[in-house]
């Protein structure tokens, strides 16, 4: 009996055969027209192992976004109350909205507006304690709504910066904020310039592993 769940065959004009697990239809391959339905059941099985983590993985990551916000790395659940007078309150374990439950467009606009503003705090805060203390010069810091990049440095050294990094740790934010003001040096990934990030965060390795790894937490959940 195989081991993988059942999957849809798509034939495209295409070379290889590929796996991908999506949202909506779940398990896809992708296959040339000419390799039989065999061979391709013979390789889903031999991926059988990678597939049943990634879509272990995949269910997590739904429930996580269910019902969980972060805030600095820390997980907070939420709830709705109608009687609670402030659009948005949090405490040390919760965030409470008020309203009606069905007004989700609503719900995230305010949460949106509320890691906006938080960010902006601290981020200015994290990239002037750098800058002053490695007299790496900048221009504004702008937060963004941005969810393909961590960060950007532009080339008058306008740093940016996306709310949705303040659901990450300190340490994590931190990295960002060193690697975007690193741009101000040096407008590229040479070597010169992740030397310029380690004397500053010997850990910038851990750190990045971490955003590639965990990044995909820090959004906003499905209400």
């Amino acid at each position: 009996m195989s081991k993988t769940p059942p999957f849809q065959i798509i034939r495209a004009s295409r070379r290889s055969i590929s796996i991908q697990i999506s949202k909506t239809h779940g398990l896809i391959v992708r296959a040339p027209f000419s390799v039989p339905e065999d061979i391709i059941h013979a390789f889903v099985e031999r991926k059988s192992d990678w597939i049943a983590k990634h879509l272990i993985r995949h269910t997590e990551q739904k429930e996580r976004r269910s019902n969980t916000l972060y805030y600095l790395g820390q997980p907070h659940s939420f709830e709705y109350n109608l009687v609670q007078k402030e659009a948005i309150a949090q405490s040390e374990w919760m965030f409470v909205f008020s309203g009606k439950v069905q007004d989700i467009s609503s719900e995230q606009t305010t949460l949106t507006r509320w890691y906006r503003k938080q960010a902006q705090i601290h981020m200015s805060e994290r990239v002037s304690h750098f800058s002053e203390k490695h007299g790496l010069g900048y221009e504004q810091i702008r937060i963004t709504g941005a969810t393909t990049r961590w960060g950007s440095c532009s080339g008058r050294n306008n740093l940016n910066f996306p709310w949705r990094l303040l659901m990450a740790p300190r340490e994590i934010i931190d990295y960002v904020v060193v690697h975007e003001l690193a741009h101000t040096v040096h407008k590229n990934h040479s070597p010169r310039f992740w030397e310029l990030v380690e004397s500053i965060l010997p850990d910038w390795k851990t750190h990045r592993a971490h955003l590639r790894e965990e990044g995909w937490k820090y959004t906003l959940p499905g209400f």
